[in-house]
């Protein structure tokens, strides 16, 4: 037991949780088309693997503040947060597309833009795992992670990045108004979420950051299954960050293809997630949590080892299609384990640290593969991270599986 009072009804909760991923699926349709956009903005001033890279470097460095947002978000009102996170995303998005509509926009304002999405991305991140408990019960956070999931899939990569290219095509500053209307309409839907459980307890005003950052620390160091958890995560993130970094290339330049077709790519990538964020559960009461998991990250990297040895438009499509599969599976069923095993007034410390150890590596994977593919051509990232995504689920498996063992909820 967590010891936290839960309130309200089934259908207060199926009504707030509605309400939560309505926002999400708003936002995440805004986030889509932007996600297409900024890399094709970019691609209009260089053409260059190494300098296209720093654009996703741009947008991967805050990521190192996730520490710092998880104290942030045990000190402070978590639904207040998101809120505030979303309003000041949405006054960046903005000032972004009025730069591209008067032509001042380069790649040097681009990568400052990319920066301070990424910050506000690392913060809300941090705070919406934090308080998605808050929302639904123990119960049922590997169904409402999953249909969360299903959300940014169906309505950020498939839905709006698929559109974001031909929006971007049509008028390159339209994207970023879609994506700061999208944020603003998500605040509105936010507003009207209620707890359905209570709140963690802030810190008093004498606790520090320093030492509720160490309380985080001690936590996580003290768990070796979510150490290791996390530790996989920022070798995945290294590899997955660096095929994102020159994705838009490998598209354009490897295929052959218009860059109006390039969100197709992103979104067989989500219609592959949304099957497996809904499998996820059913994959985890038939296999096992972590069988489940490691199975599924081990797809993963196979499928990308392919588009590296292949370069076909069908195959590509197909890979991703496998690839969005295995890391919706593995990121559904990790992160509910980790929401429903970790107290509640340290979830968002603990969620910092571990998504700073999980993501402080992809500003280096953005760069390493842009280097790589400059080097040695487009297909060489892809083959790199394919064989590195399936060698770490397969060293990771038996470690993982012994100390899994007897610590996974139901859920």
């Amino acid at each position: 037991m967590d010891g936290r009072v839960v309130t309200g009804s089934a259908t207060a909760v199926r009504g707030d949780f509605s309400r939560l991923w309505l926002a999400t699926a708003i936002s995440a349709f805004g986030d889509g088309v932007r996600y297409t956009a900024i890399p094709l903005l970019a691609l209009s001033f260089t053409t260059d693997p190494f300098r296209l890279a720093l654009v996703t470097v741009a947008m991967a460095v805050p990521l190192l503040f996730s520490a710092l947002a998880g104290v942030l978000a045990d000190m402070v009102d978590r639904r207040r947060l998101l809120i505030g996170v979303d309003l000041a995303r949405a006054a960046v998005v903005t000032v972004l597309a009025v730069l591209v509509l008067t032509g001042t926009a380069n790649l040097a304002l681009v990568c400052v833009a990319a920066a301070l999405l990424g910050l506000g991305e690392a913060v809300f991140a941090v705070g919406a795992q934090s308080f998605l408990p808050e929302v639904v019960p123990p119960s049922r956070l590997t169904a409402a992670n999953g249909r969360l999931h299903v959300a940014q899939l169906v309505f950020r990569d498939s839905l709006g990045q698929s559109a974001g290219g031909v929006v971007f095509v049509l008028f390159a500053a339209l994207p970023f108004l879609l994506d700061g209307g999208s944020f603003v309409l998500g605040v509105v839907l936010l507003l009207a979420v209620r707890r359905t459980a209570a709140p963690a307890s802030a810190p008093g005003p004498r606790v520090s950051w320093r030492a509720m950052l160490a309380e985080g620390v001690r936590y996580l160091k003290a768990d070796r299954l979510l150490t290791t958890l996390a530790v996989m995560l920022g070798v995945a993130n290294f590899f997955v960050t660096g095929i994102a970094a020159v994705e838009v290339l490998y598209v354009v330049q490897e295929l052959g293809l218009p860059k109006a077709v390039f969100g197709v790519f992103l979104a067989a990538v989500a219609v592959g997630g949304i099957a497996g964020a809904l499998l996820s559960g059913r994959l985890a009461a038939r296999m096992g949590l972590f069988v489940a998991a490691l199975t599924s990250l081990a797809f993963a990297g196979a499928a990308i080892m392919v588009l590296g040895l292949v370069g076909w438009t069908a195959t590509a499509v197909a890979g991703f299609g496998v690839f969005g599969f295995g890391t919706a599976v593995y990121q559904t069923l990790t992160v509910s384990f980790r929401q429903a095993d970790v107290p509640p007034e340290l979830l968002g410390r603990v969620n910092g640290v571990y998504r700073l150890i999980g993501t402080g590596t992809a500003p280096a994977g953005a760069l390493a593969a842009g280097a790589l593919a400059g080097a040695q051509g487009l297909r060489a990232p892809f083959l790199v991270a394919g064989a590195g995504i399936l060698l770490l689920a397969v060293v990771a498996a038996r470690p993982v599986l012994r100390m899994a063992s007897g610590r996974v909820r139901t859920s």
